[in-house]
């Protein structure tokens, strides 16, 4: 993605910045690739159109028994009214709360219309429930697209039933509530007695949940065995704490080996109980299911050792599904895994759904913490963690950019990658677990999730260094992948100094020729460009085109990536004219030699349409939006990111153009399109939300384009970071719209704040910092700071024509700024002069009808004016009017200024 920040344009024609969102110029092959998403498909239909088959829900199987628990209590308290919406039931591990809500479902599955169970316990996995929900009633592979219509579907449908099993923490399913308040019913499950006021936030009651009474323990034991002895399950329910999850796995015992309860209490009497490593919730109940898994075990793994190897790598993936094949290299046939399975699921150990297995916490707790003495002996066998992470790691999908296909399987990993690395020490030392991580940022960061995917790839380095030392190939390829995360959040000056190291480490390694050493040089190169740093960008892209065209040659498909990436860097320098005769060669030799549909050739043509936009010739990059566009969507799909994003940069033409109303269609579907694509917070959303404010705007419509605006400033911070550049480009557009409106104080304020912080984050020279810096002029200026005003549009302009050169189309606005700044002041004769100057140098860079000439134009007419030019003005302004009407019509801003300021110097 690329983001505008071009300057605010003086007086009248003044835009905010805009975010173009662009996938168009390309940076070379990453080593991590850039995003490919899923192939054309049919549209996905609007939440309020899907209608579920009568009884759909998704709950597991219920218990054979079931005693000792009050649903018709549960049920009263859940469908009191007065606004609550929900339960909380809480109690301790394996206490039986996910058995009371199952039951519960079923016994009123009839009263709602759609009834869905979701394992809660982390906000990933309340993420892939709601996609799950949806793939139930319309399959989609991108997971913020499936979550997004999820909780659409969930707020257009009243009288459903969901259920959250096992939340950890109110915060994490807080907005869920907030989205949901009032539609249906919600029941949530915890082991966590937080008190009933954090609970009660949430609009829910508490129902707290203890162990059986001995009644009902003796009653489950005697349905469950099918014996009848009264006194001896008495003593052995007071043995194993009347918790239900102990009680059946000793029920199973019992029948599996056709046991006396006596002779199971014996068998607990010789295996002593102990205290959890962790010691926490439960006390003496979990101390008595230990009893139980350490009896249950040693039975298991009499039978078969390959069953007893099974629960102790699953005990440290999580407990969600985990498909069986992931197992299958722990036997020599999958038919033993299989068998081994149902072994484990016969003694309750592991519960078995089609073709997955998933095991419940309190197991895998135990399972953990087991004296290894109770098992057979497994002294061949490596660390059962390191097992458990080798079978994760071969279970990965192949390529994540682009096997579109293994997104959800990637979904059905995701929890077991988070349990593994929750379980592996800092120091664990093996190359496995930093190639997961670094796999699972890089999934993470295509799916959008930009902060938890770069976490991913920091611990991937900092584990591939302490494993293979600084100057491994995969520690130079871990180090180039996490620069490219931070360079994707805007953390420039982290990201600079890992690609500096990258390309020191490789030139010394591998060579200033070698294909990994000119990747990193590439990837440096863009960074620099980001940084505002263009003339070691250009210096740096000039390299890699000269190493490029002498080793692979002038047709490489390498040395054509470079080539437009160096041709980007001179458009970034303001040296169009350098830009466009390379940008049309590298269209010239894409269409040729990959063929006028190639991505690559799409991608050419979509940068010439948009180095023709940055010097007024609108009508040809209009031409090649539209073709781009086209056939994004004929090759790609009409949901593809990059269609969209060719749609995007089309619509942002016409808006240059003044054609807000073709711009305002085109956004409006874009924004709709990309919510459901990515999700609200996706930072390609977030680039056409702003576009869109920008539309509304030019529209008039200010409380429409104000929210957007609002919205972009509250969430970029939250999403992205205070810092990165889209934060920074939201709040400076939210202080321009404020500036529309007449909110003047509220916009200087925000102007100030956002350059202080561009400062801070960038540095003084940096062009968005002198945008910022250009913007807050303006803002002095009408809140009546001439002084202030001009005095900073002469810094600007003279760091500008120092940094970008005198005809850099950032330098010619600032120039006619300063220029409208002395007239303001009355320095008329100043204003003449530095007005006449840049408006020949605009006639001769953009053309006679740019709208940055025409601004200019308009100022100097009304300069002539002020010095009682009067015929000078009047000619002027009639020979802008015509250059307006001729190129953007009667009814274009640029034209209607021209005509009301003539008629206010020549009245009728």
């Amino acid at each position: 993605m690329s983001g505008s920040t071009g300057p605010v344009d003086e007086p009248r024609s003044e835009r905010s910045v805009r975010i173009v969102g662009s996938y168009g110029v390309q940076i070379g092959d990453h080593n991590t690739q850039t995003n490919v998403f899923a192939p054309d498909r049919s549209l996905v239909p609007p939440p309020d159109a899907v209608v579920p088959p009568a009884g759909t829900h998704n709950l597991p199987a219920p218990a054979a028994v079931f005693v000792g628990r009050d649903l018709e209590a549960l049920d009263q308290l859940l469908s009191r009214g007065h606004g609550a919406i929900g339960q909380v039931v809480h109690g301790l591990g394996g206490i039986g709360k996910t058995e009371l809500a199952i039951h519960y479902a079923r016994r009123y599955a009839h009263r709602y219309t759609f009834v869905w169970w979701i394992t809660a316990d982390t906000p990933e996995r309340v993420t892939l429930g709601l996609a799950d929900l949806t793939t139930r009633l319309h399959p989609m592979p991108n997971l913020a697209q499936a979550t997004t219509w999820a909780i659409g579907w969930l707020q257009s449908h009243p009288g459903w039933l969901l259920v959250l099993d096992n939340v950890e923490d109110p915060a994490d399913v807080g907005d869920l509530f907030g989205a949901l308040h009032g539609r249906g019913h919600i029941l949530v499950t915890t082991r966590r007695d937080l008190g009933d006021a954090r609970w009660a936030r949430l609009s829910l009651a508490t129902l707290h949940l203890g162990v059986l009474d001995r009644a009902a323990s003796v009653q489950l034991l005697t349905r469950l065995t099918r014996r009848t002895d009264e006194a001896a399950f008495q003593l052995l329910a007071a043995d194993l704490g009347d918790l239900p999850l102990a009680l059946e796995q000793a029920a199973a015992y019992i029948t599996q080996h056709q046991v006396t309860p006596a002779d199971y209490r014996a068998l607990l009497a010789r295996h002593p109980a102990r205290m959890y490593d962790a010691a926490g919730e439960g006390g003496n109940q979990d101390r008595t299911v230990r009893r139980v898994w350490t009896v249950t075990m040693n039975a298991v793994a009499a039978r078969s050792t390959l069953a007893a190897r099974l629960l102790r790598v699953l005990a440290y993936l999580a407990p969600e599904e985990l498909p069986d094949d992931v197992l299958v290299p722990l036997a020599d046939e999958p038919l033993d895994v299989s068998e081994a399975l149902a072994l484990l699921a016969s003694y309750s150990m592991v519960t078995r759904a089609s073709g997955s297995v998933s095991v419940h916490r309190l197991v895998q707790a135990i399972t953990r913490t087991a004296d290894t003495t109770d098992l057979a002996p497994r002294s061949a066998e490596p660390p059962v963690v390191e097992q458990a992470l080798r079978l994760i790691r071969d279970a990965l999908p192949g390529d994540v950019w682009r096997d579109v296909a293994g997104w959800p399987r990637w979904n059905l990993l995701l929890p077991h990658i988070n349990a593994i690395v929750a379980h592996l020490p800092p120091e664990h030392r093996t190359s496995d677990l930093p190639y997961v991580l670094d796999l699972t940022g890089a999934y993470l960061q295509v799916q959008g999730q930009l902060v938890q995917g770069t976490a991913y790839l920091a611990d991937a380095l900092v584990r591939y260094e302490a494993h293979l030392g600084a100057d491994h190939p995969d520690v130079v390829a871990s180090r180039n992948n996490l620069a490219t995360a931070y360079e994707s959040l805007g953390r420039l000056g982290d990201a600079i100094p890992l690609y500096e190291q990258s390309l020191d480490t490789s030139e010394r390694l591998f060579g200033d020729d070698d294909p990994t050493t000119l990747v990193v040089r590439n990837n440096l190169a863009s960074a620099y460009r980001s940084a505002g740093r263009v003339a070691a960008s250009v210096a740096l892209f000039e390299q890699v085109v000269d190493r490029n065209e002498q080793l692979r040659g002038e047709e490489h498909p390498d040395t054509l990536t470079s080539r437009n990436n160096l041709a980007y860097g001179y458009r970034s320098m303001g040296r169009v004219a350098d830009a466009i005769p390379l940008f049309e060669r590298n269209l010239r030799d894409r269409e040729r030699i990959l063929g006028p549909k190639h991505p690559d050739t799409l991608t050419s043509r979509g940068n010439l349409a948009g180095a023709y936009e940055a010097i007024g010739r609108l009508a040809e990059a209009i031409s090649l939006y539209e073709r781009a566009a086209t056939e994004r969507r004929d090759v790609l799909g009409s949901e593809h990111p990059h269609t969209l994003a060719a749609a995007s940069n089309l619509a942002c033409v016409y808006l240059s153009a003044g054609e807000a109303d073709r711009a305002l269609a085109v956004l409006e579907d874009n924004h709709v399109q990309r919510e459901r694509v990515s999700g609200p917070d996706h930072p390609d959303t977030i680039a056409c939300r702003n576009n869109l404010a920008n539309a509304y705007l030019a529209k008039g419509r200010l409380g429409d384009a104000l929210a957007l605006y609002e919205q972009n400033a509250e969430r970029c911070p939250q999403v992205l970071g205070a810092e990165h550049p889209y934060s920074l480009t939201a709040r400076n557009n939210l202080a321009y719209a404020y500036r529309s409106i007449g909110r003047i104080d509220e916009a200087v304020a925000m102007f100030e704040r956002n350059l202080a912080d561009r400062r801070r984050v960038l540095d003084a020279a940096h062009p968005d910092t002198l945008t910022a810096r250009n913007n807050l002029a303006s803002a002095y200026r009408l809140a009546g700071r001439i002084d202030e005003a001009a005095a900073m549009f002469e810094d600007v302009l003279a760091d500008r024509r120092r940094l970008l050169g005198d005809e850099h189309p950032d330098t010619l606005v600032s120039a006619t700024n300063l220029g409208s700044a002395y007239r303001a002041l009355g320095r008329v004769d100043d204003a003449i002069a530095t007005l006449e100057q840049n408006s020949d140098r605009c006639r001769r860079v953009l053309g006679p009808a740019h709208p940055a000439t025409l601004t200019c134009l308009n100022n100097l007419a009304l300069g002539y004016a002020w010095a009682d030019r009067r015929d000078d003005a009047v000619a002027l302004l009639l020979q802008t009017r015509s250059d307006g009407e001729e190129r953007w019509g009667v009814d274009h801003p640029l034209t209607a200024m021209a005509t009301a300021n003539l008629a206010a110097i020549r009245p009728a």
